[in-house]
């Protein structure tokens, strides 16, 4: 059980240094995949691992099939097991989220590797989860202090809406979802509804969160909403962007998206039903 929300909890837990810090102390050593500068874990993103077992070093590579706001799953692609999967779920416990760790492997060899199974990979897979899951949950808490920022996935007409940042100069011309700071005592979802107001001239409202948070490098965390259309015809303008356009599933890839916003695209993709 961990005293953070479940989707910074989510963010968290595909942290690379997470990753990486939970099983150092272990004598493991990882390198790990991540995404573009924010160390997040994508899809596709692989993990490797070297060990020593009996004195014999071994290599271990996963790769991350599925992460989303409340799952993250890896399996083998290297290695001298027959099968490896890990499973990491989440659920909401009031304002705590519980993590459920899952491993489930095969070794080869038959009855001699039941016996390695027994012998020596149960107690290290347990001493791996209790590590992980104790990296998680510091991260976790540390990160639920931080100031929020939103970003809102509008979405009408099984299209998304982006907008194209205008400044400053190292960011012109990539692209965002719509959003900003949390300002003090405002509740998260009111930032949602005036950010939008302020920067397309809409009025939206907001849902539920959709993805995990992502740590900035500000210090701040992005925390994502869905929101649809209080008026179904009205047409957002770019009021402090270059430009404002509506995206369908297949085009959502392929923008220049911010860092941040990048590592939204899985997320986003679900919401459009594409996933």
């Amino acid at each position: 059980m961990i005293e953070a929300p479940l989707t910074t909890v989510s963010g968290a837990l595909r942290h690379v240094r997470t990753a990486e810090s939970g099983l150092a102390g272990l004598g493991i050593t990882g390198r790990v995949g991540g995404s573009g500068g924010l160390d997040l874990l994508m899809p596709g993103d692989e993990l490797v691992f070297r060990l020593r077992a009996v004195g014999v070093p071994v290599r271990v590579a996963t790769r991350v099939a599925r992460v989303d706001a409340a799952e993250l799953v890896s399996e083998l692609v290297a290695g001298p097991l027959a099968e490896l999967r890990h499973e990491a779920v989440l659920a909401e416990a009031g304002p705590r989220t519980l993590l459920t760790d899952s491993v489930r492997w095969r070794l080869p060899l038959g009855a001699l590797g039941r016996a390695a199974d027994v012998l020596l990979l149960r107690g290290l897979v347990l001493r791996v989860l209790a590590a992980r899951a104790a990296a998680v949950r510091r991260t976790a808490e540390s990160w639920a202090s931080r100031p929020v920022v939103v970003a809102t996935a509008v979405v009408h007409n099984g299209l998304l809406l982006a907008q194209q940042r205008e400044f400053p100069d190292e960011v012109a011309g990539k692209w965002e979802l719509p959003g900003g700071r949390v300002e003090p005592g405002e509740r998260e979802t009111d930032a949602v509804v005036r950010e939008c107001k302020e920067e397309l001239d809409i009025q939206v409202r907001p849902g539920r969160r959709i993805a995990p948070d992502v740590p900035l490098p500000s210090g701040k965390l992005l925390r994502t909403y869905a929101a649809e259309l209080a008026d179904p015809e009205a047409v957002p303008r770019a009021v402090e962007h270059r430009a404002v356009r509506w995206v369908g599933a297949a085009e959502v890839a392929e923008l220049d998206w911010l860092p941040a916003d990048r590592v939204l695209v899985p997320a986003l993709l679900r919401q459009l039903g594409a996933e």
